[in-house]
Parts: C-alpha cells; sequence; structure tokens
C-alpha cells in the first residue's frame, strides 16, 4: 500500500533521531544550562498527515512493534486523532520503567568512538527513554494497521528528541553536550552539523510529517 509500512518494521525504519556526532570539547559550566524540562503534553500543527492517527511509542532499542503487525508494550500512552492540521497528545510518566536505559550510554549512542568516556554525568544512576511520533492508519478491507511515517518537530539544524529521565541530571562535556534534564519529560535538541545536543530551544523548530 503507497506511503504505508506495516507495523512489523525494525525501529531502523522508523527512529529519524538517531545521529552520530563529533568535534571539540565545551566549557562545562552548568550555571548557563537551560533545563529541557516540560509537562509532557504535546501540541503540533503539522502540514500533511491527513486522517492519520497518532501514537508515541519508545524509541531507543525498542522496536515499538511486534511482528506479527500489532502494537506490543512498547507503545506509550492512547492514540489520538489528528484532525484539521494538529494532534495534541499527553504523554504518560509510568508504565514503561522496563525500558529505561542508562544515561551514560543513551548519550554516548550519539558519539563517535572517539568520543565516548568524555562526557560529564551528574547522576550517573538516571535513567532515560525517548518517544517517536508515529502516524498510522486501519484499513477495514485488510482488517491491517498501517504506520505511515513520522511526525517530528525539527529546523534545518536541529531535530528534537522528547525524553523521559526518572531523576534530575545535567550531561556535559565531550562534543558541545549541554543538557540539563529534570525528572519527567524534557525536549533535548540536536544537531549533527552542529556537533550540538542542547536543551537550550533554537529558532526556527517546527512540525513536519514524514511519510515511509
Amino acid at each position: 500500500m503507497k506511503n504505508a509500512v506495516k507495523l512489523g518494521i525494525s525501529v531502523a525504519m522508523i527512529s529519524v533521531v538517531t545521529m552520530i556526532f563529533s568535534g571539540c570539547s565545551k566549557d562545562d559550566d552548568i550555571s548557563s544550562l537551560v533545563s529541557g524540562s516540560f509537562d509532557g503534553k504535546v501540541t503540533a500543527n503539522v502540514d500533511g498527515g491527513a486522517g492519520l492517527m497518532v501514537n508515541a511509542i519508545l524509541a531507543i532499542n525498542n522496536a515499538g512493534f511486534d511482528h506479527s503487525g500489532n502494537f506490543d508494550g512498547n507503545v506509550v500512552g492512547s492514540a489520538v486523532a489528528f484532525t484539521n492540521g494538529s494532534f495534541t497528545i499527553t504523554l504518560p510518566t509510568s508504565g514503561f520503567s522496563s525500558y529505561l536505559m542508562d544515561v551514560t550510554e543513551f548519550f554516548e549512542y550519539f558519539m563517535q568512538a572517539g568520543e565516548k568516556g568524555k562526557i560529564k554525568v551528574s547522576n550517573p544512576n538516571a535513567r532515560i527513554v525517548d518517544v517517536d511520533f508515529i502516524g498510522f492508519f486501519y484499513d477495514e478491507d485488510d482488517d491491517e494497521v498501517y504506520v505511515s511515517g513520522l511526525f517530528s518537530y525539527k529546523s534545518s539544524d536541529f531535530i528534537c528528541m522528547f525524553v523521559f529521565v526518572d531523576s534530575d541530571v545535567n550531561v556535559t562535556g565531550a562534543t558541545n553536550i549541554s543538557v540539563s534534564l529534570k525528572r519527567g519529560w524534557n525536549r533535548v535538541y540536536a544537531a549533527s552539523a552542529l556537533n550540538t545536543l542542547t536543551t537550550k530551544a533554537p529558532n526556527g523548530m517546527k512540525w513536519y510529517f514524514d511519510y515511509f
């Protein structure tokens, strides 16, 4: 079916967030850090994706789907409708503790091998997970659910990751990382060309829908 991918696809097909970073170190003064915390309510005004449903899935190291074409336990919260060019989804704060991963491991996932071990983590015990927002629809003729693509919040340079942490933590150093996360949901902005991970919101961020 055109522009649709069954739910059996792997995370490599559905996650556009993964970026590899390299670059020089930066000043690690935490007094300049900006918190990425928000209340977990995501409201998006988007061009494209009309008529779809929206759900959030856990992204890093989790497929979000099972191989029979159904949502599995990696789905976060309930699906919402995408109507009149917008959707609002409230991310829960529980129900996915088994998917949380080590904060250091999470951020090193975005770094080249030579940069690993160069970040500073204020709370090494903190754990984290991030989510993607998928657009999908139900085909009554096939009695199947199909994924059409991803909703993403980005600019020409940055893409936003929506992450949950189970405790406060600051992450600095290495490849221009300046991240301050509060317990709960946070936004982290990633820019591969600028070798940057930050919780300071850049200019020009907009929501887009990208078909697979």
